[in-house]
């Protein structure tokens, strides 16, 4: 169980989002609002580039980068839609740790707008995002899809349409694709083999709260944030509901990783990271061992 008394690393952020625990344990972020990319580092805020867009998940690759889905600049907290005064195409993006900032994919296929929203690497080197399509406009909004991405060329293509507003993706110990479906309140899980996805299947339902950022434990287990809903989810290896964490009126957790014995969680709603003392193990991330 996760006694939930969070310490506030940094404040003030812009729609925070995407954190990502470095070998050296400071803490990299995304801030949609702030439209950059951001760093906890010995206790002091900093931010590390300016994206431009709207920053929105975030994930570590082996070669010490961090690899950023830009959704163009768009969000929505619990004071309505924000738009980029500036936006720009959708695309995922390389931000090193010293500032340089490099497209890696732009121009994705398949029906505008492109609002590129989570990503991880899969057991195969690829980066695989998540693209919820034009939520700008939810009375009419489009099947999103799932990109494979290759970050060496930039070569994407789609391996899996989803409704209802994909949202958060994450591997299994197994290689299972975890992808939540926000509206639908549903963690799908789809078999993966060799770069192919097969037909999902519902893992896990949020009784409250709508799926956004998740992590993985090493035992399989998955913590769930549940944006507009201000609470996280925790489930099993096999998605039975363990315990759902109340953070607080109009708090918004949207995102969260995962280091041995803490939980880094994005306030969005309040525009906080925050740190909560854990009994967990987190999975190693693909790419590495």
């Amino acid at each position: 169980m996760i006694d939930w008394a969070p310490r506030v690393l940094a404040s003030g952020l812009g729609f925070p989002e995407g954190p990502v625990v470095l070998d050296d344990g400071d803490i990299v972020f995304t801030e949609i609002r702030g439209q950059c990319v951001s760093r906890v580092r010995n206790g002091s805020y900093e931010v590390v580039a300016r994206t431009g867009g709207g920053a929105n998940g975030a994930t570590l690759g082996a070669d010490g980068a961090v690899y950023v889905a830009n959704n163009g600049g768009l969000n929505v907290g619990p004071h309505g839609y924000w738009h980029a005064p500036d936006p720009i195409q959708g695309r995922v993006q390389r931000v090193t740790l010293d500032g340089e900032i490099t497209d890696v994919a732009v121009g994705l296929p398949a029906e505008i707008p492109h609002r590129p929203n989570d990503l991880c690497f899969g057991p195969d080197g690829m980066l695989y995002v998540t693209d919820p399509a034009n939520w700008e406009d939810l009375a009419n909004l489009m099947p999103g899809r799932i990109w494979r991405v290759d970050p060496a060329s930039g070569e994407v293509e789609q391996v899996a349409e989803v409704p209802h507003f994909v949202n958060g993706i994450a591997f299994s110990p197994d290689g299972t694709l975890y992808a939540a479906q926000s509206i639908a309140m549903t963690i799908l899980e789809f078999p993966w083999k060799e770069g192919l996805l097969g037909e999902p299947r519902a893992h896990a339902t949020l009784p409250t709260g709508f799926p956004d950022g998740m992590c993985v434990t090493a035992d399989g287990g998955l913590i769930v944030c549940g944006s507009m809903g201000d609470v996280i989810q925790v489930f099993d290896d096999a998605g039975a509901l363990k315990q759902t964490i109340e953070t607080g009126k109009g708090t918004e957790p949207t995102n969260c990783c995962l280091e041995p014995g803490k939980l880094y969680v994005t306030l969005s709603g309040v525009g906080e990271l925050v740190a909560v003392e854990v009994d967990l193990e987190p999975l190693l991330l693909h790419p590495f061992p």
